[in-house]
């Protein structure tokens, strides 16, 4: 473990330096006393930080600050002899575990301080990591849980005669597995707050794609916007409907039929997904009153849930482009 101590009284970090040697004999012990030392010592991220408060170059809230760019989990205790109550309350804000008043007599104090630190960082970290393991087993069984349900779906369609059931269940059974290729790209991504978007729509393409045998190219404009899972799901659902809607009503030109996907930012607040092809034909209608189909129900169901706006209109003629747009809900452009 690399210790660092800054503070501009030399004989106070050699006091400081000799407490941390006993109670961490195999650590590193770096002294900064001005800025160029403080840089050196920060090369390289420290595991424990013994800060002064008033430094004659700079505060301990900076040092600390600085300290948490390099090493975000260090555990940081005050040591000072220059500070209040308020002070003491306004460090443990700031991020320090401990305050420690400086003095001789306080070294016995500032050793519990830094070792009861450094225990608390460390248990911080094994629950992190045990739970990071439990989060990623989760998604793990959810995502062959929902390929055991696609599965069911899939032999129970095949088994019923009437076809307008056994649609309905096909149509349940793709919605369930593009629930399941999200899963997926979370579960592989390693992040299970947010979705690589333009990974997992470049996938659902080539597998709807691939279950049509009419040669339909598609284009494909995904901006590599990183999505929380709270709006990555809609928009994946609508995706998939979206472009389900086109591959199964739309005629397209023999050997000429488009698909176009992009999903983009239109300015701070706004992303928009575009869905167009360029095929003819009647499309299922918007609902309207409780009517159209079940698809389009869920499609503006999903985009009121996501408090975004679409519009349907034709770029060219034939065909037909879905534009939906929703908030970014703060998300850094």
């Amino acid at each position: 473990m690399r210790i660092l101590i800054a503070d501009d009284d030399p004989d106070f970090r050699g006091l400081a330096a000799r407490a941390m040697r006993r109670e961490f004999p195999e650590a590193e012990i770096l002294e900064a006393g001005d800025p160029a030392t403080l840089d050196q010592a920060l090369r390289a991220p420290p595991g424990l930080l013994v800060s002064d408060l008033e430094l004659n170059w700079t505060t301990g809230f900076e040092i600390l600050e600085r300290v948490r760019t390099v090493a975000p989990g260090c555990p940081a205790v005050m040591f000072t002899g220059t500070g209040s109550e308020e002070v003491a309350v306004r460090a443990i804000k700031a991020g320090f575990d401990d305050y420690v008043v400086k003095s001789a007599r306080q070294l016995q104090r500032l050793a519990a301080a830094t070792r009861a630190a450094v225990t608390r960082a460390e248990t911080r970290r094994g629950l992190e990591e045990n739970r990071d393991l439990l989060t990623q087993e989760l998604y793990h069984r959810l995502h062959n849980n929902l390929q055991l349900v696609v599965g069911l779906i899939s032999f129970t369609a095949r088994a019923i005669e009437d076809a307008d059931a056994r649609t309905k269940l096909q149509d349940l059974g793709r919605r369930v597995q593009s629930l399941s290729l999200l899963q997926e790209r979370l579960y592989r991504g390693g992040d299970f707050r947010r979705v690589d978007f333009a990974d997992f729509l470049g996938q659902l393409v080539d597998d709807l794609l691939g279950l049509d045998s009419r040669g339909v190219k598609a284009s494909v404009e995904v901006e590599a916007t990183p999505l929380p899972v709270d709006l990555a799901v809609p928009l994946a659902l609508v995706a998939n409907e979206l472009m389900t809607n086109s591959l199964q009503h739309a005629r397209f030109p023999e050997d000429e039929g488009r698909l176009g996907v992009r999903f983009h930012r239109i300015d701070a607040e706004r992303f928009r997904l575009e869905i167009s092809d360029n095929g003819s034909g009647e499309r299922p209608a918007e609902p309207k009153g409780g009517s159209g189909g079940l698809g389009m129900r869920l499609v503006h169901r999903l985009v009121q849930q996501v408090g975004g706006e679409m519009e349907t209109g034709g770029a060219s003629a034939p065909g037909t482009t879905w534009r939906i747009t929703v908030p970014t809900r703060g998300i850094a452009p």
